[in-house]
């Protein structure tokens, strides 16, 4: 039997098990949650036999009829899977996900996409030794290596609104981009030698951005802030928000210098008016490039502006009764009509 007719036999059968007999489309059953609820009207109580060694665990009938409609629709479930695909190692992935009570989580790779390269920058792809040139649109994963020459830098731009740059004669390990089916995420890179620029969007409940730079870490929660590092010193320069460099936060116009070998010092230090300027001119730059971004897909631009004086630039993508579904240059939001001042066109 060739594959079609094969899968018109299948389709066959669905139907037909999808058709009720006569006498069932003219009676009326009753549901689950009515059979659940029903009372036993008479108590089974079996006779035991002293001459035998065999003991009977069906007291109750109610128990055995919710036990056994569960058995049944297991054992169709697996029967019908092996006969449409008799592969031990997928019967097996099955028997897992049927047998696993409550809600799984799920993990798939977090896209990040390279917005703009400016001069030569390659990237080793994970599980290769060969680097090739980065271009715009590029897909990177979990693993990849990013190395910048000298007068070069790429932006990478995050599905969830985030953007980095990484600047000339950097190397960075894209260590970890996932996200679940649950709503959070985890990106995590190691900064080799060099320096990159992020501007965080707010992370939701149980996400992380990681930037390893030698051997210390840097926690983020939503901020625009630098890091680099020689191979003998690491720098973390914060302009908005506040990270954790292992123990110490960092606030708001705050830097911490680190040699290799030493522990993170206990205070922060004012951030330098060099590396203040250059955060200003990166976080201009980033908001500039996502707007243009979404002019790009939408045509246009548009200005939410709030009673508390509160503005959000980017596109309106919709409205239900209670919110205004907005894209931003931080990601997609819901906005309640009853807070929004007024609306206008940017471009």
């Amino acid at each position: 039997m060739s594959e079609l007719e094969d899968q018109k036999h299948i389709e066959a059968l669905e139907a037909l098990l999808r058709k009720p007999s006569k006498p069932a489309e003219t009676m009326e059953f009753p549901t689950w949650q009515e059979m659940a609820n029903r009372t036993i009207r008479h108590e089974f109580v079996p006779e035991v036999d002293k001459t035998t060694n065999l003991v009977s665990f069906f007291r109750k009938p109610k128990g055995l009829v919710v036990v056994s409609g569960v058995t049944f629709a297991l054992a169709a479930s697996l029967l019908f899977v092996f006969f449409l695909n008799p592969n031990t190692s997928q019967t097996e992935e099955v028997v897992t996900s049927l047998s696993k009570e409550g809600k799984q989580t799920l993990l798939s790779p977090l896209s990040v996409s390279v917005s703009q390269v400016k001069g030569k920058v390659f990237v080793v792809p994970s599980g290769s030794q060969n680097p090739v040139p980065l271009v715009e649109k590029y897909q990177l994963a979990s693993g990849d290596l990013i190395t910048t020459e000298t007068g070069s830098q790429v932006d990478l731009h995050f599905e969830t609104g985030s953007w980095l740059r990484i600047t000339a004669q950097s190397e960075v390990v894209v260590d970890q981009l996932e996200k679940s089916n649950e709503g959070y995420h985890s990106e995590k890179f190691s900064v080799k030698k060099g320096k990159l620029f992020a501007s965080v969007s707010k992370l939701s409940k149980d996400s992380e951005f990681l930037v390893q730079s030698g051997e210390h870490l840097t926690q983020v929660r939503g901020t625009i802030f630098s890091v680099s590092f020689d191979g003998k010193l690491g720098t973390v320069a914060v302009r908005e928000g506040s990270v954790a460099l292992g123990e110490l936060i960092l606030n708001s116009k705050q830097q911490a210098v680190v040699r290799i070998g030493e522990s993170v010092p206990s205070t922060a230090s004012p951030v330098s008016p060099k590396e203040d300027k250059e955060l200003k001119a990166f976080y201009t730059q980033s908001m500039l490039a996502k707007e243009a971004m979404l002019y790009k897909e939408h045509a246009r631009l548009e200005l939410v502006r709030l009673e508390d004086g509160t503005e959000y630039r980017g596109v309106i993508l919709g409205q239900s009764e209670t919110h205004l579904q907005f894209e931003g240059i931080d990601g997609k939001i819901e906005i309640p009509i009853q807070n929004i001042l007024e609306t206008e066109k940017i471009r």
